[in-house]
């Protein structure tokens, strides 16, 4: 499972969403959109994930490197940026 999904699936539990139809309209986002992001056709966009964090209160930076690991497949550039979160 993907950060994004992992992400989804936590909006989707605070909020008691039953489907992906309401979690897009709490997102404020199409359902195709949603769909991509489940299917792993792609992961969410910054300004996404910044008003996922706040909506489940969570700290920018957990987001950002989590998301990172979503968007780059680089093993170099994850280790890098997985010994950033511990530094």
């Amino acid at each position: 499972m993907t950060y994004t999904i992992e992400l989804l699936n936590m909006v989707k539990a605070k909020y008691d969403l039953a489907s992906d139809y309401q979690l897009s309209k709490k997102l404020g986002v199409s359902t195709s959109r949603v769909s991509n992001w489940m299917k792993e056709k792609s992961s969410m966009d910054w300004d996404m994930a910044f008003q996922v964090a706040d909506l489940l209160g969570m700290d920018d930076q957990k987001v950002v490197y989590g998301l990172l690991e979503d968007k780059y497949e680089n093993p170099r550039l994850i280790n890098v940026l997985s010994e950033g979160r511990t530094a």
